[in-house]
């Protein structure tokens, strides 16, 4: 990282972060690569960007004549920062459009270049031209996306992520899983988008496993990271699918982590689509050393039933809402209608059941080994 200063084409640039990289000291670090280039510092990023938290970066001085927005941190510093490059172009027009909070490809302005330093392996979110904002009002989860968004460079410096806690080492990097598969079973998959995901997976399911034994396996720290960047890749071509489609409601009305919103279901989403594949699947099992869908499916619920964040956080679910609640809000659009196999409201329900009795099956199991 200590060569960024070099690499990023700024003369008054704002540093988007979170309050712990101040404390570590990677702030400070920045600010001195920056020999006084750094017009302001913004380390008040929150999980999940709001658009309370959005809107608040509209009343800030200091920002009209930055030239470059700086991301450092996960998926929610990078989020900001993209929302903020906007916020900062159409502030300079005096206007804030309508479009500006609506999912659309069109790009709605000129973003202020972006510099993504991601510190964790999952969202994928320095190769990707969206940004995920959240209405905890109306419960409505946003995309900014616009080519404008995509970030001028990504530096990648897996040191960064050594001392990353289990919890979100774990969401994060199933982040990367669900992304890996969604871009495999999605209607808008290429052979590139594939061989990229497919790398990506090869990568993770052997790493994500080792870190929950023991995080401090630096090899595993950059293959994680490595996968993470190929997955945005995929990703940033096919948008996402059914996983995520899932997901929204579960992070905005039980705050399940998105990473583990958005994975918990992932063995039984392969099942479902099994029934509609073209052969990709089967030989996305094949290349990864599997052999079969089936087995695939095992590694995945194996890898799932290990991460005690899986188990503890679905537990809000199985004691929340009833399910037939929440199976509207799995249905978003420009998510659902990108899977391979067509979805419907049974579909869902019969996905959604299944997945929370393997959970509840493993809970039980465990019980009764204590």
């Amino acid at each position: 990282m200590d060569d960024i200063g070099d690499t990023i084409d700024a003369e008054r640039a704002v540093l988007v972060t979170s309050p712990g990289f101040r404390r570590r000291g990677t702030v400070a670090r920045i600010e001195r690569i920056m020999e006084g280039r750094l017009a302001r510092i913004l380390d008040s990023v929150t999980p999940n960007p709001s658009i309370d938290d959005i809107q608040a970066l509209r009343t800030l001085e200091g920002l009209r004549d930055v030239d470059a927005v700086i991301a450092l941190g996960g998926g929610s510093s990078i989020d900001t920062a993209k929302a903020l490059s906007r916020v900062i172009s159409q502030s300079r027009e005096g206007i804030m459009p309508d479009e500006f909070w609506k999912e659309s490809s069109v790009n709605v302005g000129a973003a202020v270049p972006i510099y993504a330093v991601p510190t964790t392996a999952g969202t994928g979110s320095e190769v990707t031209p969206t940004a995920t904002i959240w209405d905890y009002k109306a419960g409505v989860k946003h995309s900014l996306c616009g080519d404008d968004l995509y970030p001028r460079m990504a530096i990648l410096d897996p040191a960064l992520t050594y001392d990353m806690p289990e919890s979100i080492t774990m969401s994060s990097g199933l982040d990367a899983i669900s992304h890996a598969l969604e871009s495999i079973w999605n209607r808008n998959a290429s052979p590139i988008t594939i061989a990229l995901a497919t790398q990506s997976l090869r990568l993770a399911l052997s790493a994500l496993p080792r870190l929950k034994k023991t995080g401090h396996d630096r090899q595993a720290r950059h293959s994680m990271m490595q996968a993470s960047l190929m997955a945005g890749l995929a990703i940033s071509q096919t948008r996402t699918a059914m996983s995520h489609s899932m997901s929204y409601p579960l992070t905005l009305e039980f705050g399940i982590p998105h990473g583990i919103a958005c994975s918990f279901a992932l063995p039984e989403i392969l099942e479902f689509n099994a029934g509609a594949d073209d052969g990709r699947l089967n030989t996305l099992a094949t290349e990864l050393g599997f052999g079969t869908i089936a087995r695939l499916k095992s590694e995945l619920c194996e890898l799932l039933e290990s991460s005690l964040t899986s188990a503890t956080t679905l537990n809000k679910v199985l004691e929340g809402a009833p399910i037939p609640d929440i199976l509207n809000r799995m249905i978003a659009k420009g998510r659902i209608e990108n899977n391979i196999r067509s979805v419907g409201q049974d579909d869902l329900d019969q996905i959604l059941r299944r997945a929370l009795n393997r959970y509840a099956k493993g809970q039980n199991s465990k019980k009764a080994l204590t």
